[in-house]
């Protein structure tokens, strides 16, 4: 059995340590140490509710026949943290929702429509309390955003756990292709198109191509899109391919790939993945699930490592196999081909 984390710090010191990571360059060197030991530490605690909402995801994906959706679980980067309590001033550490996450990825909307509805209404009954809930298909972001969230809070009789907030998203196939493209250009271009900043011209790409990818699922485009046609998304789209090259940045990105290990193990594991954007490199070390702390403490020092090198992504993530990790985590390895796929088929299509 995996050795979770304990509890120790109350929810009032956790919550004392985010506001003063807030302003990091007000703090000495000892209470930035002291404030991120905190962090780290509830961090740590989610590893448990995410194996019970993974195990109980599962369940429920062979009971409706869906065991060919994908579902991997993550626990939120440090750097990704500390960004948003920078950002949202008013966010408090002990009560981020999203610090542990797990994402369900469907073939298409039918599928998604009937997993979602396995954890909504008289069905779908759960003893984890839902708190809110984002429909960003019927209402896509205005980055183009399309998926479906879900958060809990999760109840169990050790207090070290309860209370604690899981975030579950589901998305198809091809909102998964979008959001890991965005991810995968954001990463190599070093902007925040995830946050709609960065370039307006980008930002104005991925927007246009969500709103492709909703008409072929037959789903609300972005609001302002709905004036135009397919047609006339298509041949925008395949002009501004041309504009940004987005095709010669897809091939760049892509050979990062030809660098990862050959790796056939099969089984559940840990993985670490680090992604050199400069040096245009991947590496992935593996670990037994037995030995998550070893694997954390890893991923904790190639953190640490990154707060000077911030070309260098980290993330630690769970998952039954390399091939498994690759179609979950396509970013990390800039695995870009079904995004090149659809847009060379939308460049058809436009003439």
């Amino acid at each position: 059995m995996v050795p979770f984390e304990t509890r120790q710090y109350t929810d009032s010191q956790v919550k004392r340590a985010g506001e003063k990571l807030k302003d990091p360059g007000s703090l000495t060197e000892q209470e930035r140490a002291d404030a991120l030991a905190v962090l780290n530490n509830y961090r740590l605690l989610h590893y448990a509710p995410l194996n019970t909402f993974q195990a109980t995801l599962r369940r429920r994906l062979k009971a409706l026949g869906l065991e060919g959706a994908i579902v991997a679980q993550r626990i939120k980067r440090l750097p990704t943290i500390l960004e948003k309590l920078q950002r949202f001033r008013g966010m408090q550490l002990n009560r981020m929702q999203d610090i542990g996450g797990i994402r369900t990825i469907t073939a298409n909307m039918e599928e998604l429509d009937r997993i979602c509805a396995a954890y909504s209404g008289p069905q779908g009954k759960f003893l984890h309390k839902i708190v809110r809930t984002d429909d960003y298909v019927a209402t896509p972001k205005d980055s183009g955003y399309r998926g479906r969230h879900v958060v809990f809070r999760y109840h169990h009789e050790q207090p070290d756990y309860n209370g604690l907030h899981v975030e579950m998203q589901f998305r198809t196939r091809l909102q998964h292709v979008w959001a890991t493209a965005v991810e995968t250009f954001e990463a190599f271009m070093g902007e925040h198109f995830k946050s709609s900043m960065g370039n307006t011209r980008w930002l104005d790409f991925f927007a246009l191509v969500s709103s492709a990818y909703a008409i072929m699922e037959q789903q609300p485009v972005l609001p302002r899109h709905r004036g135009l046609a397919a047609a006339e998304i298509h041949s925008t789209i395949s002009a501004m391919v041309q504009e940004l090259g987005v095709m010669d940045k897809i091939q760049l990105f892509s050979a990062v790939s030809r660098q990862l290990p050959h790796i056939t193990k099969e089984k559940d594991s840990y993985a670490v993945l680090v992604l050199d954007t400069y040096e245009k490199s991947v590496q992935v070390k593996f670990f037994p699930v037995q030995q998550y702390r070893l694997a954390y403490e890893s991923y904790a020092r190639e953190e640490h490592r990154s707060q000077d090198e911030p070309t260098r992504q980290i993330v630690l993530v769970k998952t039954g196999s390399l091939k498994r990790l690759q179609k979950a985590y396509p970013n990390y390895f800039a695995d870009l081909k079904e995004f090149k796929q659809k847009l060379l088929k939308i460049m058809e299509s436009a003439g």
